[in-house]
């Protein structure tokens, strides 16, 4: 008997089986926006402003200091467009439906899966400008670990059971994996560990995920001895010096601290013990040894209700590269999942064609698009699946970096 030859829509619900359960950074993202995005009678375009919460100073003595209500906001927007195309002859469509899922629909919806996953990964690492542990070594012990978590504790960060999420790579998780016999846990926890060889679900304050599609950074290429070239500065960008001429560039996703630049608790303003970092947003390069950095977070000083150093810079203070110059190193990520805002979309089933579906999951909130169309001169069934998101990392300061190697 000939095999029966599977819908439109039983190839796209296998698909989007198969697209859900590998997208692992997706499961940690906020999802509580996407909603926004094409609601019939009040369609908002491809773009969405997140308000933030608003920030105050404190009034010392009776006499009332009115303030004006003051938000910052972000932009949400739906700017990825990512698909699969291949092709079929009607012998290989001809297929039963879990030999095509088997053969061709997993091998390319895995793939698609783990790009959109990468582009997580990579979104929010990039503008974490908070980072733990040595680039180029990969952390050993679990001190790395609770250092991530005590620099989110102190930026806020709420910390209830299961609210702060890790992504490593494999290597990261197997020697921690190893570094955890000498660790007191309950027996049953150890056994787990050795068992499978990998870290438990929840360590150690953290959701723990091994993911191969963690961020892997390249340090720009730098020498010399930077400085901040004018006192006081604010805001997103830093003009500096001392660069060596022509031999310098900084890339996104570099970080640097600088000397006597403390960062100060987001509430309170209390200064805390750790340098402020910040992240480069715009790469950058100089021939004269002068560059002007753009940044994140902005500099903003003592006094003012988003303070977030203890001080400004002081001309001339030392500027210091996290990762030495031209250095390539794997980054771990722990983050809240509201640090993450992510919107995936489905796109349209596409008005007189018979050969498309379109699935969506309302319980994961993912949709996934599937269209083939036959061409008769080749014999060959020609087909695409697409998705359509967008990824914003929010809430920055509830993220911190681990660098390995």
């Amino acid at each position: 008997m000939a095999n029966n030859l599977p819908t439109i829509d039983d190839i796209t619900l296998a698909a989007l089986d198969v697209f859900e359960n590998n997208l692992y950074a997706a499961k940690c993202c906020s999802r509580k926006l996407e909603g926004d995005f094409g609601s019939k009678g009040g369609q908002i375009g491809d773009s969405l402003r997140i308000r933030k919460p608003a920030q105050f100073t404190v009034r010392t003595g009776q006499a009332w200091a009115g303030q004006d209500i003051e938000e910052q906001t972000d932009t949400l927007t739906l700017d990825r467009q990512k698909g699969v195309d291949f092709s079929m002859t009607s012998k290989e469509r001809k297929l039963d439906l879990n030999s095509l899922t088997q053969q061709v629909l997993k091998p390319a919806i895995v793939r698609l899966a783990n790009e959109v996953d990468a582009n997580i990964l990579e979104e929010v690492t990039k503008a974490t400008y908070n980072a733990v542990g040595t680039p180029g070594t990969t952390p050993s012990t679990m001190q790395t670990y609770i250092d991530a978590g005590v620099k989110l504790t102190n930026m806020t960060c709420p910390r209830g059971n299961g609210e702060r999420h890790l992504m490593v790579n494999a290597e990261m998780e197997g020697d921690i994996a190893f570094a955890l016999r000498d660790y007191f846990h309950r027996a049953g926890k150890i056994n787990e560990v050795f068992d499978k060889a990998e870290v438990a679900d929840y360590v150690a304050g953290y959701n723990w995920y091994t993911d191969q599609n963690v961020y892997t950074h390249t340090v720009g290429t730098y020498a010399g001895t930077p400085l901040v070239n004018g006192a006081s500065q604010t805001g997103s960008s830093l003009i500096t010096d001392g660069w060596s001429s022509g031999a310098s560039n900084l890339t996104v996703g570099d970080r640097f601290t600088i000397a006597n630049v403390f960062a100060v608790n987001p509430v309170t303003k209390a200064t805390l013990s750790d340098l402020q970092q910040f992240v480069v947003t715009t790469a950058v390069s100089d021939s004269t040894g002068d560059m002007t950095i753009s940044i994140s977070p902005s500099i903003v000083g003592p006094g003012e209700r988003f303070q977030n150093v203890d001080s400004l810079p002081a001309d001339g203070a030392a500027i210091t590269v996290f990762g030495t110059t031209g250095n390539v190193y794997a980054q771990g990520v722990a983050f809240n999942e509201e640090a993450v805002a992510l919107a995936i979309v489905p796109l349209e089933r596409p008005k007189g064609v018979n050969q498309a579906s379109m699935k969506y999951d309302s319980q994961s909130g993912v949709g996934l698009r599937y269209i083939e169309w036959y061409d008769g001169d080749s014999d060959i069934w020609k087909s695409r699946f697409d998705v359509l998101y967008g990824i914003k990392t929010q809430r920055p300061e509830w993220s911190v970096a681990i660098a390995a190697a």
